[in-house]
């Protein structure tokens, strides 16, 4: 093997590639697109107004069929209100697959500014997901509400 692809510093810049690869992947073009956010705030059961507490991304111990991916994403949410609906708990936790749809990119960027004052919060739907049999998990990859802050980060 080359010498170059021991390099822990070529290593960590592959990674950081991929990394930037997967955050900026986008649904395949033959999935239906999710319907306008206004619409699916109509619908929506639950929507709180949170911050992102911790934000991760790991092996989920689930077994699935080969072939399927078993990395998910969890965020832990701190709910400051609730919007619509009714929701008693003061957190929630999000769980999604790795892959489009979700906001990852949005998400991420709400758990890197989260108490820096100001617009660290955002509103998000909790959307169930029924198992079975009283099981129950808030997914981030239905089509969901979630409207986040604008910033203006770049050149005009």
């Amino acid at each position: 093997m080359p010498k170059a692809l021991l390099n822990p510093h070529m290593r960590l810049s592959f990674a950081a590639i991929l990394a930037l690869l997967a955050i900026g992947l986008r649904p395949a073009a033959g999935m239906s697109p999710c319907p306008p956010q206004n619409e699916l705030l109509a619908k929506a059961k639950i929507v709180v107004e949170a911050r992102v507490k911790s934000l991760s991304i790991g092996e989920s111990g689930l077994l699935l069929a080969e072939g399927v991916p078993t990395r998910m994403i969890r965020v832990d949410l701190a709910i400051k209100r609730v919007i619509k609906g009714k929701y008693p708990g003061k957190e929630a936790i999000v769980y999604g697959a790795a892959l489009p749809p979700g906001p990852l990119s949005e998400l991420t960027m709400m758990a890197l500014i989260t108490g820096l004052g100001g617009d660290d919060t955002f509103e998000w739907e909790l959307a169930r997901q029924e198992i079975g049999d009283g099981a129950a998990y808030f997914s981030m990859n239905a089509c969901s509400y979630y409207k986040f802050p604008v910033y203006n980060v770049g050149p005009d």
